[in-house]
């Protein structure tokens, strides 16, 4: 009985350890995955090149670093429709418009930003057609659809950063839609059946290729790491359909992110020694 216990207060002590170093290591698995996933096209590969060089574009009136959390989407104008829970992953420039001045232009791109809804029903005139036999099929069993669109975003907001470390952004956030997914999904005896529809941005032939709309946030930065972690909602002002097609609806997503900044301390003691040279 004893050794049991023991054994299983070390299996607990074990695990606590691996949850801390994970905790610990997560600046690096954000970096690790988001090398991953822009080194997959060649057209990122000056991204991946600044990633290794941050420090080089730490100018002190530029800021540039990773970003990185949770994204929670949802589309407006769907009936009963549900929201989807993703990761956020991407990078980010800061400029400073003057010097000594709080206000700041915040911009980069949400490489990994998928959008989408669930819990959709199979009636709504918005959803891809598919065959009569499958449609009918999963009618029966009370399937429900969810879309997923992956989007690459760009917002551009105006900051406003207080000497204490708050600050709030607003401006205009414009995405980039490159895959469009339609999901067919219920249970049957115990198991989940899918059907899934994948189409690229050329022949969707249903979606619009672009996404637009308001982007506002607030958020605190760290004073002595200079992490900011913040809080932006996007509202899309673009319909998602095509507009020759009657249905409206538009994307939405809440940002839970946190900013890490790449070879910006590297780039201060640089700026520092060079200054102290030249006295």
């Amino acid at each position: 009985m004893h050794s049991y216990m023991k054994s299983k207060k070390t299996s607990y002590l074990y695990l606590g350890e691996k949850i801390i170093f994970k905790l610990i290591t997560m600046r690096k698995i954000l970096l690790i995955g988001l090398i991953l996933i822009m080194s997959a096209s060649a057209s990122q590969s000056q991204v991946l090149i600044s990633l290794l060089f941050g420090d080089k574009l730490n100018t002190g009136k530029i800021e540039f670093g990773l970003n990185g959390g949770f994204n929670l989407t949802n589309i407006r104008g769907i009936p009963d429709a549900r929201g989807q829970n993703n990761w956020a992953l991407g990078f980010y420039f800061d400029f400073l418009l003057k010097e000594k001045s709080p206000w700041y232009i915040a911009t980069g791109v949400y490489v990994k930003s998928n959008v989408g809804a669930k819990n959709i029903s199979m009636e709504y005139e918005g959803n891809r057609i598919i065959d009569d036999t499958l449609y009918n099929y999963y009618y029966s069993k009370g399937a429900k659809v969810e879309k997923q669109f992956n989007t690459f975003y760009v917002p551009v907001n105006l900051r406003y950063m207080a000497k204490c470390g708050f600050f709030i952004d607003a401006g205009a956030q414009i995405g980039l839609v490159f895959k469009t997914r339609d999901l067919y999904a219920t249970e049957v005896d115990g198991h989940d059946l899918e059907y899934k529809v994948v189409k690229g941005v050329k022949d969707n032939g249903l979606y619009k290729w672009f996404d637009g709309g308001v982007d506002v946030g607030i958020g605190y930065k760290l004073p002595k790491s200079g992490y900011k972690i913040g809080v932006w909602y996007y509202t899309g002002l673009t319909n998602i359909y095509k507009n020759d097609l009657g249905p409206k609806a538009y994307n939405s997503s809440l940002y839970v992110l946190v900013n890490i900044p790449i070879g910006k301390k590297k780039a201060e003691r640089e700026r520092a020694e060079k200054a102290k040279a030249a006295q």
